[in-house]
């Protein structure tokens, strides 16, 4: 197995948030949690990031346990519920971003290779022609693809995307999906897609 949660556990005093849950990821999969709010889902994609410490169990990637290692050394990017966009910050300069810590991306890089990186994800998730626009300037699907961008420039082993349609308008939503689910396909890349909507799921 590639990403392997097992006996995941969380609790906050008497709260029990995730209660000893196990999942296999194969390479490459895409693979949804569906749930109502409240039930875990965002606290065990919060423990695969590493921004969260479980209580008890354990979380491997390629056979390796990486429980107790900071976020900045996991090969795992986030795409959060309300994006987390940098307001002043242009398309490109948001996108970019993340390519400037090493330990994140793996080993420093020039600045040809952080122009190579970020223009091949801008053409990727169609943002081409935007890249100089404050982030107000967009719609919330831009928006949310600027999210994913500045995720897949980072290049991780596993993207994390939690609840990422919610803040998108009704007709955008089934685009945006099947946009994310040609990328993941064209990438090979492992995607954990968190959502409370059947649909989606």
């Amino acid at each position: 197995m590639y990403l392997q949660l097992k006996n995941l556990y969380k609790k906050y005093q008497d709260n029990t948030v995730v209660s000893n849950f196990n999942i296999d990821v194969e390479k490459g999969e895409l693979i949804s949690i569906l749930g109502p709010s409240g039930c875990g889902k965002t606290t065990t994609l919060r423990m695969i990031a590493g921004f969260i410490t479980p209580t008890s169990g354990d979380i491997f990637l390629s056979g390796e346990k990486i429980t107790d290692y900071p976020p900045e050394t996991r090969p795992v990017s986030t795409v959060f519920q309300n994006y987390a966009l940098f307001p002043h910050l242009t398309v490109y300069e948001n996108i970019e971003y993340g390519l400037r810590y090493p330990l994140k991306v793996g080993k420093k890089l020039d600045k040809k290779e952080k122009k190579e990186r970020t223009e091949k994800i801008i053409n990727l998730v169609n943002l081409k022609g935007l890249e100089k626009r404050r982030i107000d300037q967009l719609s919330g699907g831009q928006q949310q693809r600027v999210a994913l961008a500045r995720s897949l420039v980072l290049e991780p082993k596993v993207l994390l995307l939690d609840e990422p349609l919610s803040n998108i308008d009704t007709k955008l939503r089934e685009t945006v999906r099947n946009e994310i689910r040609k990328i993941q396909k064209e990438l090979g890349i492992t995607m954990i897609f968190v959502t409370h909507d059947q649909e989606e799921a």
